[in-house]
């Protein structure tokens, strides 16, 4: 039986990375949807994957929109049935002192939490029906700074600690569901996140 594993963010890094890796060990028997803003870069990895004989969707996605969160689950389901693994590994970064910060510019705290906490938690919403007839996985890739705050990295460190948060309160819910629930905890990793 195929499998089906959305990964956000995989257009670069880790995210591509990982969709490179499920099409090279499992081929034909994974398909693939690949979402993230970039759509030329998905499109690349698309077919890097296809080669390896997955079937693969590209759907642009901003995850820091409710509404293409919950559009990205309704097509993978229209276009597969089904949906074994979702990762949420959509992110960015920033660096900055907070006391560097003025307030008129607070408002990229917000948007930063939109990606990296808010998309995860409206593309696990949508998809969670679906997990559960399947008994499926749920993956988030928070970051090291989600476990120790790093100076520099208030409003990164934020919303990866939130999603840490999160994933634990939701894998404890989800136990008897049969849904099983990761958190990643990378270091630093060659990719655009900046």
């Amino acid at each position: 039986m195929t499998q089906t594993v959305i990964i956000t963010g995989a257009s670069d890094g880790i995210g591509a990375e990982m969709a490179r890796q499920l099409a090279q060990q499992q081929g034909a028997q994974v398909a693939l949807v690949l979402a993230a803003r970039n759509e030329t870069l998905l499109n690349q990895v698309a077919d890097e994957c296809r080669t390896q004989g997955s079937q693969v969707l590209v759907v642009r996605t901003d995850v820091s929109d409710e509404a293409q969160c919950r559009a990205l689950i309704e097509r993978s389901v229209a276009q597969f049935g089904r949906i074994d693994a979702l990762i949420n590994n959509a992110g960015v970064s920033a660096q900055a002192l907070f006391s560097d910060v003025k307030a008129q510019d607070l408002g990229w705290y917000e948007n930063l939490m939109r990606i990296n906490l808010w998309g995860s938690v409206w593309c696990t919403h949508a998809a969670l029906p679906h997990l559960k007839a399947t008994r499926g996985q749920i993956v988030a890739v928070s970051s090291l700074a989600g476990l120790v705050g790093v100076p520099g990295r208030t409003a990164y460190s934020a919303t990866k600690f939130a999603m840490t948060g999160f994933f634990e309160a939701l894998r404890t819910e989800l136990r008897a569901s049969g849904v099983s629930v990761t958190t990643a905890y990378p270091g630093v990793v060659a990719t655009q996140i900046r």
